[in-house]
């Protein structure tokens, strides 16, 4: 935590002596309105000296540089002896609730107090300023300034290198690139060179702002050794290339869309909004869910999609895709990393520049446009975020940026001086990630981090966030020299990841965060408030090895679908599934599969080729693959986590997905919906309207109430109020009449039929067994289980069947999926028949 003491040189003469006006700033960094209204709070009392009560002073509103909300008040202070003053801000919401405007914790690893310090001191000065700016997104790199009412409009640029001797900003000509000796610049255009600020910050302006909308630029930085680095913007909003070339560092005479974005230069962005974009963002009539427990999450590899062509997909091709996931009636969409990354063909989890959205993708505006888009439809909007690592070829980002020395490798951790270890790169921290671990107790590391994440709140509109690998942030550090684990960069992941929740929520209360987190650290969705990270949810990886399993995780999974598709007929651990699906209700995500497992780890596969042993999909093979993908599917959108599923997952998709292939296996969705996916589709059709029509469906509820492995047997009851769902799976490879189960929970009113997945129209075969309702006697049922199907049935403990799932209702007896409805016994293309 840094302190601040500036004197102003033209304070007032009638300055007493013994005291110290201290002016504090509170810049919001956000176009967001975060607060109607705002408190100094500071370690002071009325009279200015020491106290352990705190006192208060109402602030000033006032409109900043950035064009954002601020809020500024004067406080004399005691100065007769040295002493640090602690102070906070309070917001005042629009709402009327209040919150703690300061989420950075202090630096002390044995601290967690969210407090900013100033050090006062006798010989100080008439005059002190202190200032916390929540978001950085709208002040570094390359921003329009207005310092006042009827001021001209600037342009400033803003760049971090403390050990540099000196920083130009430099300007490309048409090639879009700089060479490490000089050549591409643009001869007409002379370097602006930067003045050296506090904490390592250079800063250079110039008049006018629209002249230099869509210049390409980059940082000549003297280094600390005289040597000369040219670097891009950290804080770029976009990179010039959307190609594959990176000249690496060579003189380049080709054309600058060529250029990999992740080395090229910079560009001049024009943030500002025009309001009518978003005039119609939302459709009363189909509102945007924003608790994680109410999302049927879609993962979507923009990249992965515009089958037919062999280059990346963009925003266009998941704009035409909308209409799909609309009618598959999924609710948000996650995408993978948008943020600029090495050359075209990835998945994007080496993020080059943070806030710089994919160029070759379509960039600011297509992504812009594709949120708006999907909340129109009422479809939340998820972002991968990576924070582990740095992009792997960061030669012109982050790496080595002011000195060639790794311990002053400014982004990157380092663990003590070059002569400490036997090798220079010896002081650098493993992460299991691809790089070495970021520098997360300096805030400026984490004032990137952040501001990336609150510029996709506030200038995107995204809905919510998932963090790539926290495990890595706040667990998995150790030294690279000998693997010895690091306990400070784990604390102050730790430290980072709170900050990252507490700011994001400061700016959108309702902000969705997920984890991926494998650590089973309860800490993880415990709120930051109380002392835990702050996630709402963390991805469960133990789930998917349990219920669909790979050839590399057998030891302590169940691996439910990679046995069955064994075709051994034995029985299945369906009792140790069933204890994945209880912890499924601690504040999970829980998927059928990720990117990760359909194909890309070793011996994994997409689910449809696990399901039959990688046998070819013919015939009875055919249908048994389709008839398992169902049973999974429906015991992952019932589950009592959010559930999630990879794109072709609801088609019966057979593609390995690789991360360094994807364009080459992009599979044709359109044509396996209008062909053997069909059913598949309609399945996951019924199962996600199943689960967002029902509170019971959606809450954290669950309990087992049978499991039988000989039998491949697991049922489970989930409830909120009085509405009850029982869900019974068969595994089994024949059908099981008169199964019967046994639990307290059991008794009470019939279960009614719902769904079952062995539905004709879902592909299935429709058998006679299951159609009728379930009469408990005594706490025992007893039902014929069709072959390879999950069975749902309803009650209502103390009213009459009369709502959506009554006699006439959608789900009732002449409902939609009733028994005299479209997909009834009796219907045209009856669940039941």
């Amino acid at each position: 935590m840094t302190t601040e003491h500036s004197t102003d040189p033209h304070a007032s003469a009638s300055h007493t002596p013994g005291t110290v006006r201290v002016d504090f700033v509170y810049l919001t960094g956000t176009g967001r309105p975060i607060a109607a209204e705002a408190e100094l709070v500071g370690s002071w009392d009325q009279a200015g000296r020491p106290a352990a009560d705190w006192s208060s002073t109402p602030m000033e509103r006032f409109t900043a540089e950035d064009g954002c909300a601020a809020f500024r008040a004067s406080v004399t202070l005691d100065a007769t002896t040295a002493w640090t003053a602690d102070w906070g801000v309070s917001l005042h919401r629009p709402d009327g609730s209040r919150v703690w405007g300061v989420p950075a914790e202090v630096a002390d690893p044995q601290a967690t107090a969210q407090v900013r310090q100033i050090m006062i001191a006798p010989d100080g000065g008439p005059v002190a300023r202190a200032e916390f700016r929540l978001a950085s997104h709208r002040h570094n790199g390359a921003r329009r300034v207005v310092q006042g009412p009827g001021a001209e409009e600037r342009i400033r640029f803003r760049m971090w290198a403390p050990h540099a001797r000196s920083v130009e900003v430099a300007f490309a000509g048409p090639g879009g690139y700089i060479a490490d000796d000089g050549h591409g610049e643009d001869e007409l255009l002379t370097r602006l060179p930067m003045r050296r600020l506090p904490d390592g910050w250079w800063e250079a302006a110039a008049p006018g702002f629209a002249d230099w909308v869509g210049r390409c630029y980059a940082y000549r930085v003297v280094r600390d050794d005289g040597s000369v680095a040219w670097r891009s913007d950290m804080y770029s909003l976009r990179q010039r290339g959307t190609g594959d070339v990176d000249p690496c560092g060579a003189r380049y005479g080709g054309l600058a869309a060529d250029l990999d974005g992740a080395v090229s230069c910079s560009v001049v962005v024009d943030n500002r909004e025009d309001a009518r974009f978003w005039a119609d963002e939302f459709d009363p009539a189909r509102p945007v869910p924003r608790r994680v427990e109410d999302l049927v999450v879609y993962e979507l590899h923009v990249g992965a999609l515009g089958f037919g062509h062999t280059g990346a997909g963009t925003f266009a091709d998941a704009l035409a895709f909308l209409d799909h996931l609309t009618e598959l009636g999924v609710n948000a969409v996650e995408l993978l990393p948008m943020a600029e990354f090495s050359g075209t063909r990835s998945w994007g989890y080496g993020s080059s520049h943070l806030l710089a959205v994919k160029q070759s993708a379509g960039g600011r505006e297509a992504l812009r446009g594709f949120v708006r888009a999907c909340h129109q439809r009422g479809i939340a909007v998820l972002m991968d975020v990576v924070y582990n690592h740095y992009s792997p070829n960061a030669q012109r980002s982050a790496w080595q940026v002011d000195s060639v020395a790794p311990s002053r490798n400014i982004y990157y951790w380092y663990e003590g001086t070059e002569a400490d270890h036997p090798h220079p790169d010896g002081g650098y921290l493993d992460n299991i990630s691809s790089g070495w671990a970021p520098r997360y107790h300096d805030e400026n590391v984490r004032a990137l981090f952040i501001a990336s994440a609150a510029a996709l709140l506030d200038e995107f509109h995204i809905d919510g966030l998932r963090v790539d690998q926290t495990t890595s942030i706040h667990a998995y550090n150790s030294l690279h020299a000998d693997g010895t684990t690091v306990p400070a960069a784990n604390i102050a992941g730790r430290k980072f990841l709170r900050e990252l929740c507490q700011t994001l929520r400061i700016i959108d209360p309702r902000v969705i965060l997920v984890a991926e987190d494998h650590s089973g650290w309860a800490e993880v969705t415990r709120p930051a408030e109380a002392g835990g990270l702050g996630f709402d949810a963390r991805w469960y990886a133990g789930f998917y090895h349990h219920l669909i399993g790979d050839g590399r995780n057998g030891h302590g999974h169940a691996r439910l679908l990679h046995t069955a598709g064994r075709g051994q007929g034995g029985p299945l651990a369906m009792g140790q599934f069933a204890t994945a699906l209880t912890a499924a209700a601690d504040h999970t995500v829980v998927y059928t599969e990720s990117h990760d497992e359909a194909g890309n780890a070793e011996q994994s596969a997409r689910n449809i080729l696990v399901a039959v042993d990688h046998a070819p999909l013919h015939g009875e093979t055919a249908w048994y693959a389709y008839a398992r993908l169902r049973c999974v599917a429906a015991l992952a959108l019932l589950s009592p986590g959010t559930p999630m599923f990879l794109m072709g997952d609801e088609l019966g998709a057979a593609k390995p997905y690789l991360h360094d292939r994807f364009t080459e296996a992009k599979e044709d969705l359109a044509g396996l919906r209008a062909g053997p996916g069909a059913g598949l589709f309609a399945c996951y059709q019924a199962l996600v309207t199943l689960r967002l029509c029902q509170p019971a469906l959606r809450s954290r509820a669950v309990q087992i109430v049978g499991t039988d492995d000989a039998a491949r047997v697991v049922a489970f009851r989930r409830w909120a109020g009085d509405e009850e769902f029982l869900v019974v799976a068969s595994l089994r490879d024949e059908p099981t009449p008169g199964f019967v189960l046994s639990h307290p929970a059991l008794s009470g009113p019939r279960w009614r039929p719902v769904l079952t997945t062995d539905a004709a129209p879902f592909g299935g075969r429709a058998a006679v067994t299951g159609r009728r309702a379930l009469s408990p006697r005594g706490d025992t049922v007893r039902l014929d289980l069709p072959t390879l199907a999950v069975q749902v049935f309803h009650r209502r403990e103390r009213r009459g069947l009369l709502g959506r799932f009554g006699r006439r209702g959608r789900f009732g007896r002449r409902g939609r999926f009733g028994r005299r409805g479209r997909f009834g016994r009796r219907g045209r293309r009856g669940l039941h028949r």
